[in-house]
């Protein structure tokens, strides 16, 4: 049988994500994605906002443990999906999955159960992995959902963040090609395109009709409408990520010279110089000072290069890092 010639679409699949405050209204803007919906109702409310749905919801499972524990939602998925027709899989919220994981971590840290900090975030950085690759796989629609909060940070300023730590966010990317946000403009609802893999990112949308009615299409438009083909290869992916609010505070970007594009190589004296004894003497910080020959130190030292892609700009970040941690 000879391969199938692949054809353009008028829009890419709606591989989306969506934040904002608790009750800003992402559940029921979820309610106007393409039909069937699969919910992975980890918040377990999405059945609140089914009489806004116009088609068939199905949930992942009937017992509501299989919504929130990412080995049975990969079972779940694997079991039922083939053959399944799905037009949308809506994992609401990607909070309540993963924050357990967190608090765990903390707290396994804070007790001293845990001494390694790559060992304690790591069933974090797993359980999103594994979720990730068992949603989208199978080729529908996703919308993934978080939260927006209003924290202070350590000189008591106000800060924006996510739910999702930003290092999260960074490995969710991979997977999506809008990031959405809810916001208030002119005292009506509306959404925010914060990021745009291929498009046109930064603009505003209104919630004219309510209840986000025929929104879905209405971003489409504004994003993919009128580009040729030219035009789309040239917008960066990293179109409308500089954003005021987009400046989570719990882990920081991935470190340049990660093959992304555009992109430049750290030079070799920003990179630790291992020797592979996994001494201190072996370490540096990206300002060349020497890491401590101390266990914890070390510990915490590779800590941070595991989650963030690069080494400490200094101690004073590292210690900074290990107080957002906690």
């Amino acid at each position: 049988m000879a391969f199938p010639e692949m054809q353009p679409w008028q829009y890419p699949p709606r591989l989306w994500s969506i934040e904002g405050y608790p009750g800003s209204g992402k559940s029921t803007f979820a309610a106007q994605m393409k039909t069937p919906i699969l919910a992975i109702d980890a918040d377990h409310r999405f059945r609140e906002i089914l009489p806004l749905v116009e088609g068939r919801v199905y949930e992942l499972s009937k017992d509501p443990i299989d919504h929130i524990d990412t080995n049975r939602i990969v079972d779940a998925l694997a079991a039922n999906m083939p053959g399944a027709r799905v037009g949308t899989i809506v994992v609401d919220s990607l909070s309540a999955i993963l924050e357990p994981l967190i608090v765990k971590a903390m707290m396994d840290k804070g007790t001293g159960k845990v001494r390694n900090q790559m060992a304690a975030w790591s069933p974090k950085a797993l359980a999103m992995r594994q979720l990730q690759d068992a949603v989208t796989r199978w080729g529908t629609d996703v919308l993934w959902i978080y939260h927006l909060r209003d924290i202070r940070d350590a000189n008591a300023r106000e800060q924006t963040t996510t739910s999702v730590t930003r290092t999260e966010l960074e490995r969710l990317k991979r997977s999506i090609n809008l990031r959405l946000r809810i916001v208030e403009q002119d005292g009506q609802r509306a959404v925010k395109v914060v990021w745009a893999r291929r498009g046109r990112a930064g603009m505003t949308i209104p919630d004219t009709a309510g209840n986000w009615a025929g929104m879905p299409a209405r971003i489409e438009a504004a994003v993919y409408d009128d580009l040729d083909a030219a035009r789309k290869q040239a917008i960066p992916p990293s179109q409308g990520e500089k954003s005021q609010v987009e400046k989570p505070q719990g882990e920081k970007q991935p470190a340049q010279g990660q093959g992304r594009p555009g992109q430049k190589e750290e030079p070799p004296e920003a990179r630790p110089a291992l020797d592979g004894s996994g001494k201190g003497a072996a370490l540096r910080y990206a300002d060349g000072s020497a890491v401590s020959s101390n266990p914890r130190a070390i510990a915490d030292y590779r800590a941070y290069e595991a989650a963030e892609g690069k080494p400490p700009a200094s101690l004073a970040e590292l210690r900074a890092w290990i107080r957002r941690q906690a």
